[in-house]
């Protein structure tokens, strides 16, 4: 009883449909095939619906098939003809257009089942295919094969992995097979895949066997063992459960379909013959399609105790030992020291996360820890994180030991797992400024010097006839205008020269109505300013707050903008203020050692909390930066007058 369509039965079905002549409207027809009418439960089997007419068809409605079937698409394709054909001299071209959908069903029961009619749409027609009716056969124990389930833990609470083992004893060769999991996606369960290298640990790559499992993949392993007294080639793989609620679960049996030589005929001693489930077995012999079923292991999931639950527990459950490293563990204030944690333990989960480390008081009191930590690693028994950190003063002296909230099942209690602490020694570190990221931490311009030549410098040489007077050059240029427009230019000169020299003279005696400007970017620092939720806001936004607000007005004051002075330093604003003169009489420039010395420090800690972060900044600090910043601001209104 094979288990795929065949061909013969769909050729004959498609030949069912006449050939039209080219330019005839062609009709819309379809029909539905399968390979055999009867089948195991469990056991896949392939539909085809083939539609003649239209190479276009519409989305087909599965949904009258997912009532006794499970379905999932098998594929498709055109499947247009053409023919030429010359009687008399005359040539007809014939063209017939069509599309084959493919679908692969399991029955989910025994006894009579049928494959509805459907509704195929192309191109504005519709037609239906025919009903088919099928017989689904309950699969049925055998002596020479069996399907085991097994389940690591018979008891087990939410969250914890479980690991399901499948095993098939097998007594005689096999061909074709396929396993059917209803357990896959039943919804009490979350199913995790196990890696090929895990599930077959320690097997040859010619002993392990991949294949589909649904909708999914599965590596098995292939060996030996003895099953009630008797010995069988076996097929083993594995799968981890981990529950969602509570309550006693009998999972659903799985069953396997294959195909094997009827009892009685020759066999090998080797069952998966000269390659795995090779059908070179010489002769001819009578197969048959075989399914077993499994058995129905039980589990009983509890829920977990809410009673004594820690602070940051995220659904870790078994056994487990946290290990830290860090490196480097000599480093400055505000410097990145790089954790390494390892967690090991037992039926570890690829996705399962670490608590956040920002909540763990005793680390983030000394040190910058960022919200977020990576994916993490996965190994046999292990999974591995980093993070990275930053020691906040130099009074720190280790990274504390650090936790991980779990729960035993074993002990049915709340545990928590700590690293050791790690010695750490931190130095005082030099603030760290835009200038020095930008490699300008020194105030002093750096000097270049014109080197000399000895050899004094190179003249050209032409003959005289490359000079020309500069008269005749003027003369070249207004003689096109002619006499009376030369007259109006020589007479129009002096009034202009007249209006420019009384336009420097007013703007020198009006300059103090233009101070506008200066009392306008005071105007708009000040309304920065109030808009910064001091009491709020961590104190690096706030830094950065001011900062932009700072350099928005030294941009207006110093260059009439905002925009060129958003990347500003203070090397940048020391160079300009000092060419600014200063507007009160017996002093000849604005910044004064005070308001240099000031206007640093306020941009230096500006930097300092937007970058760093190496200094403990609450509210109070943030009220004294925007003290500083303002009280600098003033210095400089002052200045200008």
């Amino acid at each position: 009883m094979p288990s795929h369509v065949s061909t013969a039965a769909i050729a004959t079905g498609l030949a069912a449909f006449p050939f039209l002549a080219n330019g005839q409207p062609e009709p819309l027809r379809v029909r539905a095939a399968v390979g055999t009418q009867q089948v195991y439960v469990g056991q896949q089997f392939l539909l085809q619906i083939q539609v003649q007419g239209s190479d276009q068809p519409d989305p087909v409605d599965i949904g009258p098939l997912e009532r006794e079937f499970t379905v999932s698409e098998a594929g498709g394709g055109a499947s247009n003809s053409t023919s030429v054909s010359i009687v008399n001299g005359r040539m007809t071209r014939q063209v017939q257009r069509g599309y084959n959908l493919n679908y692969r069903l399991a029955a989910r029961e025994p006894g009579s089942a049928e494959i509805p009619s459907m509704v195929i749409s192309a191109e504005g027609r519709s037609a239906s295919t025919q009903p088919i009716s099928m017989r689904v056969l309950p699969p049925e124990e055998n002596d020479d094969f069996k399907l085991r389930l097994s389940l690591s833990d018979s008891r087990a609470f939410v969250g914890q992995p479980v690991t399901l083992t499948a095993e098939w004893f097998i007594g005689r060769e096999v061909q074709e097979f396929s396993f059917n999991m209803p357990l896959l996606d039943d919804r009490r369960f979350e199913v995790i895949d196990l890696a090929a290298s895990r599930s077959a640990s320690g097997q040859a790559s010619n002993d392990l066997v991949e294949f589909a499992l649904g909708d999914r993949r599965a590596t098995a392993s292939k060996g030996f063992g003895e099953f009630e007294g008797r010995q069988y080639t076996v097929l083993r793989f594995q799968k981890i459960l981990v529950p969602r609620a509570p309550g006693r679960i009998a999972l659903p049996a799985a069953t396997v379909t294959f195909v094997t030589p009827r009892p009685g005929q020759s066999r090998r001693r080797d069952f998966f013959g000269g390659g795995l489930f090779s059908d070179v077995f010489g002769g001819q012999r009578v197969m048959e399609t075989l399914a077993i079923p499994s058995n129905r292991p039980g589990l009983e999931v509890l829920d977990l105790p809410s009673a004594g639950r820690p602070a940051g527990f995220n659904g870790w459950i078994g056994q487990f030992q946290l290990q830290a490293e860090a490196k480097p563990t000599a480093v400055k204030v505000g410097e990145p020291i790089t954790l390494s944690l390892r967690v090991r333990g037992t039926r570890m989960l690829s996705n399962a996360q670490l608590p956040p480390l920002h909540i763990q008081p005793a680390l983030v009191r000394d040190f910058n820890v960022p919200r977020e930590i990576g994916a993490g690693e996965s190994r046999v028994n292990e999974r591995s994180f980093t993070q990275t950190l930053r020691a906040r003063h130099d009074s720190v002296t280790e990274i504390p030991a650090l936790e991980l909230p779990y729960f035993d099942p074993k002990q049915g209690a709340y545990r928590i797992a700590r690293s050791e602490p790690i010695p750490l020694h931190v130095e005082p570190s030099r603030i760290v400024t835009a200038d020095d990221a930008e490699g300008r931490g020194t105030l002093q311009p750096r000097q270049l010097e014109v080197e000399s030549s000895e050899q004094g410098i190179a003249h050209n040489y032409v003959d005289a006839s490359a000079l020309e007077p500069m008269l005749d050059i003027w003369v070249s240029l207004l003689r096109p205008l002619g006499p009376v427009a030369l007259a109006l230019v020589i007479l129009g000169l002096p009034p202009l020269a007249y209006c420019g020299l009384l336009a420097i003279r007013l703007k020198g005696q009006y300059s103090g109505a233009l101070r506008w400007r200066a009392r306008s970017p005071r105007a708009a620092w000040k309304k920065a300013v109030g808009a910064i939720d001091i009491a709020g806001h961590e104190g690096g936004r706030v830094a950065e707050a001011v900062l932009a607000a700072l350099r928005d007005y030294l941009g207006n004051v110093l260059r009439g903008t905002s925009s060129e002075a958003a990347a500003w330093t203070f090397v940048d604003v020391k160079g300009r203020l000092d060419a600014l003169p200063q507007r009160r009489k017996g002093e000849s420039r604005i910044a004064d050692s005070e308001l240099l010395s000031g206007l640093q420090s306020v941009f230096e800690r500006c930097e300092a909390g937007s970058y760093a972060g190496v200094e403990p900044m609450d509210s109070q600090w943030n009220r004294q930066l925007v003290a500083d910043a303002s009280a600098v601001v003033d210095r400089i209104e002052e200045a200008l007058g």
